[in-house]
């Protein structure tokens, strides 16, 4: 077993994840997978690393960054929940920011859509896009747009013809 880097009279308890140095159990802070020593640059990385959160709504287990959960929030990947960490524990939070502008099964549609919302920067997410593939035809996905975008989005969105399965929603003959 090898010394530790800063107290060569110690025996090393681990190794730095970042830098591969060995510490004693004093050099070193315990991350979510590794350890790290006390350097800043390998302090920078532990908090870069991911850590694990159980969606309150759907149980999801969701690996995000220290960044991402001390930040205002973020949305489950599976129910589309929006969650805010209080306390260090993962808590369901009311968005009423986000209205429901529009949903569709159409999966081209639907790309259509995102990269036209994108394009602009439209503030929007989707519901149930991960459920189309398991079961289509089923459920929808539905386009939540932040309200403060939602004009720019409608004007967008304003001539985009919807379809189901590959036939025009618009009732006007062709």
């Amino acid at each position: 077993m090898e010394n530790c880097y800063n107290h060569p009279d110690r025996k090393a308890y681990s190794i730095c994840y970042s830098c591969g140095r060995h510490f004693c159990e004093d050099c070193l802070t315990e991350g979510i997978d590794y350890y790290y020593c006390k350097s800043p640059e390998c302090q920078k990385k532990k908090e870069l690393q991911q850590e694990e959160i159980v969606c309150p709504n759907c149980q999801s287990s969701i690996r995000v960054t220290r960044e991402e959960a001390e930040s205002s929030g973020f949305r489950c990947p599976e129910c589309e929940i929006f969650i805010v960490i209080t306390n260090g524990k993962p808590e369901s939070s009311e968005d009423k920011n986000y209205i429901k502008m529009l949903s569709s099964l159409n999966q081209g549609d639907i790309a259509i859509i995102k990269s036209m919302l994108d394009n602009a920067e439209v503030d929007y997410y989707t519901a149930g896009e991960n459920f189309l593939s398991v079961r289509p035809l089923i459920e929808p996905v539905i386009f939540y747009v932040n309200e403060k975008d939602m004009k720019l989005a409608k004007d967008i969105l304003k001539d985009f013809e919807l379809h189901l399965f590959g036939l025009s929603l618009n009732n006007e003959e062709e």
